[in-house]
């Protein structure tokens, strides 16, 4: 029966990341239409991220059940929090390095799709 229930675990966390990665890019696409940065973008996805997950495991009858979930929670709230961080305090405080930084992370995509393309 363990392995059953083992079997079961791996499809549900399979099944999660599945949907996880099906939604993320919609909720994204839908924001950036809206014209918020890529931090913006990424905070409903690491909410989502993390409400279900904390969700999922509860429903599974606690964190001590599955090891995934958990894991999933700490690391989702973590980038939640330092997201949050980044987004309100050093776009108040620092605007200009704040703006350096979308401007890398859009500069080092476009440095990806062009050597992609290339190859």
């Amino acid at each position: 029966m363990d392995t059953f229930i083992l079997i079961i675990d791996i499809l549900v966390a399979l099944l999660y990341i599945a949907v996880i990665a099906l939604v993320s890019p919609y909720m994204m696409h839908f924001l950036q239409k809206r014209n918020c940065d890529k931090f913006i973008q990424l905070l409903p996805v690491l909410s989502l991220i993390l409400i279900t997950s904390i969700l999922i495991a509860n429903g599974y009858g606690g964190f001590q059940e599955t090891i995934f979930f958990q894991l999933t929670s700490i690391i989702s709230f973590i980038l939640l929090f330092s997201l949050l961080f980044l987004t309100l305090f050093v776009k108040k405080q620092w605007q200009v390095t704040y703006d350096q930084l979308l401007t890398w992370i859009s500069f080092s995509k476009f440095k990806e799709t062009i050597f992609s393309k290339a190859k």
